[in-house]
C-alpha cells in the first residue's frame, strides 16, 4: 500500500470518527422521539421551510407570503434557505422528521471541512482531528443548533480557506454560504479565513495579488450563481426597515460582561450553563483545547501568532459591546457594525483562529501526547454538550394547537392581531407555549394570514410602519378603529378587551375578540378614493366592502359592477401584475399606493373584474443569471470529464 493510499484511509477513517461523534450526540434523542427545538426554530424558522415544503409539494414556486407581516416576498427572505441545497431533508421528509437530519449532517460536515482544512495546512491527522473537533463541538457551534440558518453558514467556514487559492470552488462555497441563510455570517468568515490564511500560508512573492484577484473572481462568480436569491433580496433590503441599519440601543443587545470572557474556557466557569437561553454567551473551547491553543500561540512562528492572536483578542473586544468603553465606541463609530445584531453573536469570528492554533498546538506535542490530547478534547466537549439544548417530542412540531385550528374555522381568510403585550405576558415557558400561541411566523404553516409577526426578519419598511402605528395605539379601542380595513377579523390578547367594533368571543390560549365589519377590499367613490394616499389613517364612512377571491398566495381577484376607487389591503410590492377585465375588454391596470403599504385602483362603471399575479422580475432576472452562471462554471468541468472519459476509453 502507497504512502498517498495510507494518508486517504486514515483520513477517511478521521471523517467516520466525526459522524460517530455527532451521531452519539442526536442518535439518541432521535430513537426517543425527540428533536432539537428551541428558541428560533419554535417561532421562526419552521414557519418559513413548512410553508416552503407545502407549496413546493403542491407544485407552486414559494415567492410571495401573504401569511406573515400583511403579506410580504418569501423567494426575497435570505434566511429562509428555500435555494440551499441543505435544506432538502426538512423539503421531502418534513420539518419533524428533517431537523435532526439536517442539524447532524452540518456539524459533521463543519468538523470534516475543518479537518480538510487542517490537513491541508500541512498539521498531522490526530492535531487536524483535535482542531476539527473543536469547530464542530464547542460552544460556538452548540449554541447555533436553534438557529439553523446561522449553522449551515458556520459549517461551510472551514471551505472558504481549503479552497482559499482554487477560484471556481470557493465561487461554489460562497454562493452555497450565501443560500444557506445568513450573510452577515458569511462576510465575517470570509474577512476571518483571510487573517487565518495570512497566518498558516508560507509567504510567496506576488501570491497575495494573485489571490485578491481569484477572490475578485470568485465574489463576482457566486453572485452570479446566487442571483435567484441576491436580486430579489436586495430589492427587499433596499425597502426594508434595516436599509439604513439598526438603531444602536438594539445593537448592542445582548453583549458580554467582561466576567463573561472566562465562559470562553468552559462553562463550568459560569454561574449558569443554559445555552438554550444564554445562548449569545456559550462559547467554550473547554480546557483542553483552550490549553492547546496557547500552545499553538508558541507553537507557531512570531508572526503568524501574532496575527491569530490580535484577531481573537479585536473580538473579545467587540463581543464586550456596550460594557467596556472602546468597545461601545466601535459599535457606536463604526458603519458597518450598525448592520449587525447583538455583539455576542461576533464570537463566532475567533473560531477559525482558535481552531487553527488548538491543531497548531496539538501539531508540535508527540504523538502518544498528541492523540491523547485529541481524544480528550472529544470527550470533553461531548460531555458538555449531552442533553444541554432543550429537546421536544417530534409530535409537537406538526400539532398547530387549539388556538390556530380555531381560527381556521373562523377567519375566512381575514387577518388575526396579535396584541403587543402578548410577549409580555407569557415568555415561553415550553415548546408547545411557543409553539400554539401564535409567536413569531408559526401562522404560516396553518395558513392564518397575520396583521403582525415577531421575530424581525427583513420586511419592507411600509408594512413595518403600519404595523408600528397599529401596535402603538394607546389603546385596544383605538387600534380596533383601524382593523376593519386592514381585513383584521380577530383580535388576540393576555387580557379581556372592550371597544366599539369589538365582540368578546372566549378564550383559547389568548382573550378572542371578532372585529365587526372588516374586509380586504372597499370601494369608495371617487372624491374619497382620490383623497385616500399612503398616509390616511382611515377610510371613509361611505366605504363598502367588497369580497376577494383567493385562489393560490401569490394571486387573487376580486369582482364588482360599480366605479369608483377601490381600496385593497394587499401589500402594492415590486412584482404585483393587475389585469382589469370589463366588457370592453382585458388590459393592464396600475395601482397606486393607499393606506401605507397599501393599493387604491379606479374601477369603471358597469362590470369588472380585477385579476393580481405576483410575478416579480427580480426572480426572474436572478434565475436566468444563476442559469448563465452555473453554466458557464460548469463547462470547464464537463470538459475535463469529457477528456478523463475519452483517455479512459
Amino acid at each position: 500500500m502507497t504512502a498517498a493510499r495510507r494518508r486517504l484511509d486514515g483520513d477517511l477513517l478521521a471523517l467516520l470518527a466525526l459522524a460517530l461523534l455527532v451521531a452519539l450526540r442526536f442518535a439518541p434523542d432521535w430513537l426517543r422521539g425527540l428533536a432539537p427545538f428551541w428558541g428560533d426554530l419554535t417561532y421562526i424558522h419552521q414557519g418559513w421551510r413548512v410553508f416552503d415544503s407545502e407549496l413546493l409539494a403542491a407544485g407552486r414556486l414559494p415567492l410571495w407570503n401573504p401569511y406573515l407581516y400583511f403579506g410580504m416576498p418569501q423567494a426575497a427572505s435570505m434566511q429562509d434557505g428555500l435555494f440551499y441545497p441543505g435544506s432538502t431533508p426538512c423539503l421531502l421528509w418534513g420539518f419533524s422528521s428533517g431537523l435532526a437530519f439536517y442539524e447532524a449532517l452540518h456539524y459533521w460536515l463543519a468538523g470534516a471541512l475543518g479537518f480538510l482544512w487542517l490537513r491541508a495546512c500541512g498539521l498531522r491527522r490526530a492535531a487536524a482531528f483535535g482542531g476539527a473537533a473543536l469547530f464542530a463541538l464547542g460552544g460556538l457551534l452548540l449554541s447555533r443548533e436553534p438557529f439553523i440558518n446561522q449553522l449551515a453558514v458556520l459549517a461551510l467556514t472551514p471551505a472558504l480557506v481549503l479552497f482559499f487559492r482554487r477560484p471556481s470552488l470557493l465561487a461554489l462555497a460562497l454562493a452555497v454560504a450565501f443560500f444557506a441563510g445568513y450573510p452577515t455570517f458569511l462576510i465575517g468568515g470570509a474577512l476571518a479565513a483571510w487573517v487565518v490564511a495570512a497566518a498558516a500560508a508560507p509567504r510567496r512573492r506576488g501570491q497575495w495579488p494573485r489571490t485578491a484577484l481569484g477572490w475578485a473572481f470568485a465574489c463576482a462568480a457566486s453572485a452570479a450563481l446566487a442571483g435567484c436569491l441576491l436580486l430579489p433580496a436586495a430589492q427587499l433590503t433596499a425597502r426594508s426597515m434595516r436599509a439604513s441599519g439598526l438603531p444602536l440601543a438594539e445593537v448592542l443587545d445582548f453583549g458580554f460582561s467582561p466576567r463573561d470572557l472566562a465562559r470562553w474556557l468552559s462553562p463550568l466557569l459560569a454561574s449558569r450553563f443554559s445555552p438554550g437561553v444564554d445562548w449569545w454567551k456559550c462559547c467554550y473551547l473547554g480546557f483542553v483545547a483552550s490549553g492547546c491553543a496557547v500552545a499553538g500561540l508558541f507553537a507557531l512562528p512570531r508572526a503568524r501568532a501574532l496575527i491569530l492572536g490580535a484577531w481573537v483578542a479585536a473580538v473579545f473586544l467587540l463581543t464586550l459591546g456596550g460594557c467596556f468603553p472602546p468597545s461601545c465606541w466601535l459599535w457606536a463609530h463604526c458603519v458597518l457594525l450598525r448592520f449587525v445584531r447583538y455583539p455576542g453573536n461576533m464570537a463566532y469570528l475567533a473560531l477559525l483562529p482558535l481552531s487553527l492554533l488548538a491543531a497548531a498546538g496539538l501539531d508540535r506535542m508527540r504523538a502518544p501526547l498528541r492523540g491523547l490530547l485529541a481524544a480528550a478534547i472529544c470527550a470533553e466537549l461531548s460531555l458538555l454538550a449531552w442533553r444541554a439544548m432543550p429537546r421536544a417530542a417530534r409530535a409537537e412540531l406538526s400539532n398547530p394547537g387549539p388556538l390556530a385550528r380555531r381560527l381556521q374555522g373562523e377567519l375566512d381568510g381575514g387577518r388575526y392581531l396579535l396584541s403587543p403585550l402578548a410577549l409580555e405576558a407569557v415568555s415561553g415557558s415550553s415548546v408547545p407555549d411557543w409553539r400554539q400561541r401564535l409567536y413569531g411566523l408559526t401562522n404560516a404553516p396553518s395558513k392564518l394570514r397575520a396583521a403582525s409577526n415577531f421575530g424581525e426578519p427583513l420586511v419592507p419598511q411600509a408594512n413595518y410602519a403600519l404595523m408600528d402605528r397599529l401596535l402603538s395605539a394607546p389603546s385596544a379601542a383605538a387600534a380596533a378603529a383601524l382593523l376593519p380595513w386592514l381585513d383584521v377579523r380577530v383580535l388576540l390578547s393576555p387580557k379581556p378587551v372592550h371597544g366599539p367594533g369589538l365582540a368578546p368571543a372566549g378564550r383559547t390560549l389568548w382573550f378572542v375578540s371578532r372585529v365587526r365589519g372588516a374586509s380586504d377590499a372597499w370601494l369608495l367613490p371617487f372624491a374619497a378614493g382620490t383623497a385616500l394616499g399612503p398616509g390616511s389613517l382611515a377610510l371613509p364612512a361611505s366605504a363598502r366592502p367588497i369580497p376577494v377571491e383567493r385562489g393560490r398566495e401569490d394571486a387573487f381577484s376580486a369582482r364588482g359592477d360599480k366605479s369608483g376607487w377601490l381600496f385593497v389591503a394587499e401589500p402594492l410590492y415590486p412584482g404585483w401584475r393587475v389585469w382589469l377585465e370589463t366588457p370592453r375588454g382585458p388590459g393592464l391596470a396600475f395601482p397606486m399606493p393607499a393606506f401605507g403599504p397599501f393599493q387604491k385602483l379606479a374601477v369603471p362603471v358597469g362590470r369588472w373584474t380585477l385579476h393580481w399575479r405576483y410575478r416579480p422580475r427580480s426572480f426572474s432576472w436572478g434565475l436566468a443569471l444563476t442559469l448563465c452562471a452555473a453554466l458557464a462554471l460548469g463547462f470547464p468541468w464537463l470538459g475535463r470529464l469529457r477528456a478523463a472519459n475519452f483517455h479512459d476509453a
